[in-house]
C-alpha cells in the first residue's frame, strides 16, 4: 500500500469525525435563538463530505472535488475553510496520483503519434500545483511533480526543485527521502553534487540495491574503478543473481586490466540472461582487445544468434572481419546491418574501410560522400574525403569535398592546405599558390606549407607565378623549422636558389639534401642537383588526371 494511500485512510478517518462533529452543531443551535446563519457554501461542503465517505470511483471523486472548490468559492467560515480544504487536498492527491499512475515506471508512445499521455501528466501537474496552493507543505505532491517533470519533454530544473522541496520537508519518512536523494541525483549536473545524493540515498535505505548500483554506475563514469567494483560486490552480496550487476562488473574489472575475471563476470551473466545480448558484444569485444581475433568473431556471431534483429552484433562482426582481412564477408554483415536499420553512421564508415581493403577506392569514396550528405555539415569528413581521394590519385575528387569544407569552415587549415596540394597535382599553380597563402594566415609558422608554397614559386612553368626571392625566404624559414633535416626541405631551398640564378648555392643544398639518404626523394633530387650543375633551373608541372 503506498503512502499516498495510507495519507487518504488517515484523510478519510479525520473526514468522517469532522463531518460528525460538523453535522450535529446546526442541531444544537437550532435549539438557541443565537444560532448563527448557514456559511454560503455550507451545503455544497455538506454534501462533497457525504459523497467523500461513500465514493467508490474516479467519477464520484471528481464530483467532490468539484463541490469542495464550489463550497470554498461561495464562502465557508474558518473552520469549515479549513476542513474543506484539507478534504480537497486529500482528494487531488488522489486523484493526481491516479493519473500519475498512467503514465510513470512504463513504456511510454512516443508522443508525435499518441500525444494523451502528455495530457494526462498535464491533468495530474494541474491537480497538484492546486494542492501546493492549498498546503504548500504536502511533500508528497513535490515528489510527484519531480516524477512526472523527469519524463520524457519534462522540465528537468522543475525536477530538481520538486524533489529539493521534497528533502527540505519535515517528517517525510526514510524510504521516501531516500528515493527523493536517489532521483535527484539524477538531474544533479554537478558531480560532486550528485555523488552527495547518492551517498544520502545510501545511508537511507543501505538495504535497496538499486541506490547502491547506482552509485557504482556513477563512479564508473567517473573511472573510479576501485569504488565502483566495492559498491559491485556489495549489491552481489545482496542480489548474487542481478544480469546487470554482472555485466557492471565485467566492465570494471576490464578497465582495471583484469580482463580473466572481466570474462568470468560476462559469462555469468550469460548464465543468468542468455537472450541478453550485451555480454557477447563485451566478450567479442575484449577477445578483440587481446587480439583473438577468432574468438572475437565467434562471439560476435553468438551475438547475431540471440538477437538477429539488432545490427549492433553484424557492425560488430563487420569491424572484426575487416581486422581479419574479410572485407567481403564483412560487407555481407554491413549489408544486413543496414536492411535492419538505415542510416548507421557506422555501417558507411565500415562499408568505406571494406572497399578501400579491396582496393575499391571509388567504391569507397562513394561511401562516404553518401556519409557526408546524410550528415549535418561537417568539415571534417569532407576532408577525410579529400585525404583518402587524394592517396587514389583523384586530385579533383579532393577538391570538389574540399570545396564542400571550406565552405562549412573557411577557418579550416588542413582545408586550404589539402586543396593546395590537390591544384598543385593537376597543375593549377596560381590555384595553388593562393590555398598556400591562405593557409599561412591561419598557422604561419607551418614548415610543410611554407615548403610547398616555396616549391611551387621557384618551379612552376609559368613565369608570372614563380617568384625566386620569396621561394628563398619561404625555403629558408621550412629548413629552420626542421634543423635542416628535412631532404626534400632542402631541394625545396636549392631549386629557390637556382630560379634565382645562384647555381653555386643550389648545388650546395642540393647535394646536402643527396647526403640526407632519403629513400622516397633521392632519385628526384638527384635529378635536381644534374640540372643545376649544368646551368638550368628545376621546372615541375604535375598534371595528375585520373578521370575525376
Amino acid at each position: 500500500m503506498s503512502i499516498l494511500r495510507r495519507t487518504l485512510e488517515i484523510c478519510c478517518i479525520t473526514a468522517i469525525l469532522l463531518a460528525c462533529s460538523i453535522k450535529t452543531l446546526p442541531a444544537q443551535e437550532t435549539q438557541t435563538p443565537e444560532a448563527k446563519p448557514a456559511s454560503p457554501g455550507q451545503s455544497a461542503l455538506d454534501e462533497a463530505t457525504q459523497l467523500r465517505l461513500t465514493a467508490e470511483d474516479a467519477r464520484q471523486v471528481n464530483k467532490v472535488i468539484d463541490l469542495l472548490n464550489e463550497a470554498i468559492e461561495e464562502g465557508l467560515d474558518d473552520d469549515n475553510k479549513e476542513f474543506a480544504e484539507q478534504m480537497l487536498v486529500s482528494a487531488l492527491l488522489e486523484r493526481s496520483e491516479a493519473l500519475s499512475g498512467a503514465v510513470l515506471d512504463r513504456p511510454l508512445p512516443d508522443p508525435r503519434q499518441d500525444p494523451r499521455w502528455l495530457q494526462i501528466r498535464q491533468l495530474a501537474m494541474v491537480d497538484l500545483k492546486r494542492v501546493l496552493e492549498v498546503d504548500e507543505s504536502q511533500h508528497r505532491a513535490y515528489f510527484l511533480i519531480g516524477r512526472l517533470q523527469s519524463l520524457p519533454l519534462g522540465d528537468d530544473a522543475a525536477a530538481l526543485g520538486a524533489f529539493t522541496k521534497v528533502i527540505q520537508s519535515e517528517g517525510v519518512e526514510d524510504g521516501l527521502l531516500a528515493e527523493a536523494h536517489a532521483r535527484r541525483a539524477a538531474k544533479q549536473e554537478n558531480e560532486t553534487e550528485r555523488l552527495n545524493d547518492l551517498n544520502r540515498a545510501v545511508e537511507l535505505a543501505a538495504d535497496n540495491v538499486e541506490y547502491r548500483l547506482m552509485r557504482a554506475r556513477h563512479y564508473y563514469q567517473a573511472e573510479q574503478f576501485k569504488d565502483c567494483l566495492n559498491d559491485v560486490d556489495e549489491v552481489l552480496e545482496q542480489a548474487p543473481d542481478n544480469f546487470g550487476t554482472h555485466e557492471l562488473r565485467g566492465l570494471v574489472l576490464q578497465e582495471m586490466g583484469r580482463d580473466d575475471d572481466a570474462l568470468k563476470s560476462f559469462d555469468r551473466a550469460t548464465e543468468l540472461a542468455p537472450e541478453q545480448l550485451t555480454p557477447y558484444i563485451r566478450r567479442s569485444q575484449l577477445y578483440a582487445k587481446q587480439d583473438d581475433l577468432e574468438k572475437a568473431i565467434e562471439e560476435a556471431g553468438k551475438a547475431i544468434e540471440v538477437d538477429s534483429d539488432n545490427p549492433l552484433g553484424y557492425l560488430l562482426r563487420a569491424e572484426l572481419l575487416i581486422q581479419d582481412d574479410q572485407a567481403a564477408a564483412a560487407l555481407e554483415d554491413i549489408d544486413k546491418a543496414t536492411k535492419l536499420r538505415e542510416g548507421l553512421v557506422q555501417a558507411f564508415l565500415l562499408k568505406a574501410r571494406a572497399y578501400e581493403q579491396l582496393g575499391k577506392a571509388s567504391e569507397a569514396l562513394d561511401q562516404l560522400e553518401e556519409l557526408a550528405e546524410a550528415l549535418p555539415p561537417q568539415a571534417e569528413i569532407r576532408i577525410q574525403i579529400a585525404a583518402m581521394a587524394m592517396q587514389a590519385e583523384q586530385p579533383r575528387r579532393a577538391i570538389r569535398s574540399l570545396d564542400k569544407a571550406i565552405e562549412i569552415d573557411n577557418e579550416s587549415f588542413f582545408g586550404y592546405r589539402l586543396r593546395g596540394d590537390a591544384n598543385l597535382n593537376i597543375g593549377q599553380h596560381a590555384e595553388a599558390i593562393a590555398d598556400y597563402q591562405r593557409a599561412l594566415e591561419i598557422e604561419p609558422e607551418d614548415s610543410g606549407v611554407m615548403n610547398n608554397l616555396a616549391w611551387t614559386l621557384a618551379t612552376s612553368p609559368t613565369d608570372e607565378i614563380r617568384d625566386g626571392k620569396r621561394a628563398i625566404e619561404l625555403a629558408t624559414k621550412a629548413c629552420d623549422a626542421t634543423d635542416y633535416k628535412e631532404a626534400h626541405i632542402l631541394s625545396t631551398l636549392a631549386a629557390a636558389y637556382a630560379e634565382t640564378g645562384d647555381f653555386e648555392k643550389a648545388q650546395e643544398w642540393a647535394q646536402k639534401a643527396v647526403d640526407i639518404d632519403d629513400e622516397a626523394h633521392s632519385e628526384q633530387i638527384a635529378a635536381e642537383l644534374a640540372s643545376y650543375k649544368a646551368g638550368k633551373p628545376w621546372r615541375e608541372a604535375q598534371k595528375l588526371d585520373a578521370g575525376e
